[in-house]
């Protein structure tokens, strides 16, 4: 029916499609309800967690519908139902209801993303390395062009920016129908979570990864305040075309620089880049707080870039490293959950802050990072002191 097309091509068109659908509203979604929908920023706050929470712990409950319905299936599902949900958002006023499409269109966004990972991962070897490393380049084109297109849409016509989206999700559900049929049916059987877990309470690695992801969660209550909390914060000040610009720095610092940091990062222990990358998100706060001049602005989002180029890869590295006898696939679904948590959280927090606050919201939220930077540092002297103190005692008896 359809002509043969090399499949990580088709996957690339598809990622990129619907990463502009999805940046192209995501960013600006806080700032947009609040404009059309006449939400306070309290109600606003509530929806921002609940799509962003489920968004990320979708991952765990989606893999039923994916084994039912198919790989391809469940893609045309997920981003074509996300189009029909992001309709209704245009036409919806009531707050409830609001609330409960921001829900499923979480799990829409789960849906989409998770069959396409798992389509990619089924490919032959060599068609696999192609199609991530472009889905890779994918994710940063639409996250380049998507904000700023957005920004300017919300300008010429709030209603547009949504309307984008859906026509971006439309094109790649339907470049999804040229994908071929994909098979599962060497796929892993579903495993009985509760079990594990309990299986796991005399494990101690699996108490190392659940406190390695906790502790990486703190930087997605950070991250979550660019997408959230700083668009409503400088709207004041700036049009959405130039809010849009501000995360399209974002994406174009990470593309031009993301290649630099693995050949530098073996030079220094992971701690010091986990210190380094929080007092750069403490700084680009300060920043955000101390002026609202366009280049210093531009200077914080910059900052907080490089911050995202050194914690996102370490994390992702150290999550498998961590795992121990967890599939790649629920170590990725469980830490879904609970950065997912960590977002919706910090959305709440950065929100509300700014109802009450105004626009010193980053003053408060620089001290935050700062109390989180402290603690990690006093961890890091203490875990050291320790190790020093355990090695001179072990001298002292080899001495005796």
């Amino acid at each position: 029916m359809f002509p043969k097309v090399n499949e990580g091509i088709l996957t690339f068109g598809i990622r990129v499609f619907n990463s502009i659908g999805f940046f192209v509203y995501v960013p600006l979604l806080s700032l947009w309800l609040v404009k059309m929908k006449d939400l306070d920023i309290t109600e606003t706050s509530f929806i921002m967690a609940a799509f962003t929470f489920v968004s990320k712990a979708g991952n765990m409950l989606v893999g039923g519908i994916v084994d039912k319905f198919g790989i391809k299936n469940s893609l045309v599902i997920g981003l074509w139902g996300a189009a029909l949900l992001l309709t209704m958002l245009t036409i919806v006023n009531s707050y409830p209801l609001l609330f409960l499409i921001a829900l499923v269109l979480g799990i829409s966004t789960s849906l989409y993303n998770v069959s396409l990972k798992t389509h990619i991962s089924l490919l032959q070897e060599n068609e696999r390395l192609r199609a991530f490393a472009l889905l890779n380049i994918a994710v940063n084109v639409g996250a380049s062009i998507g904000p700023f297109l957005g920004g300017w849409l919300l300008d010429w016509n709030s209603s547009s920016t949504i309307m984008a989206a859906i026509v971006c999700y439309v094109l790649a559900g339907g470049i999804s129908l040229l994908l071929p049929r994909i098979t599962s049916e060497d796929a892993e059987k579903g495993i009985n979570i509760v079990q594990f877990v309990k299986n796991s309470r005399s494990d101690p690695h699996f108490f190392i990864f659940i406190r390695f992801i906790a502790f990486s969660g703190l930087f997605w209550f950070l991250y979550t305040q660019l997408f959230t909390t700083f668009p409503v914060v400088v709207s004041q000040h700036f049009s959405g075309k130039t809010i849009g610009l501000f995360f399209t720095v974002n994406a174009m610092t990470i593309i031009v620089f993301q290649g630099f940091y693995p050949k530098i990062q073996p030079k220094w222990k992971m701690e010091y880049w986990y210190a380094l990358a929080l007092v750069l998100i403490v700084a680009s706060y300060f920043l955000l707080w101390i002026s609202h001049h366009f280049w210093i602005i531009f200077v914080s989002v910059v900052l907080f870039s490089m911050a995202e180029i050194i914690w996102v890869p370490m994390i992702d590295h150290q999550l498998i490293e961590k795992k121990g006898m967890l599939s790649s696939s629920w170590a990725f679904g469980i830490s879904g959950v609970l950065w997912g948590v960590w977002e919706s959280i910090g959305g709440f927090v950065g929100l509300n802050l700014y109802q009450y606050v105004g626009q010193q919201t980053f003053f408060y939220l620089a001290i935050i990072g700062i109390v989180i930077l402290g603690g990690y540092l006093f961890r890091l002297l203490y875990r050291n002191m320790s190790f020093f103190t355990s090695k001179n005692q072990v001298g002292r008896k080899d001495w005796r």
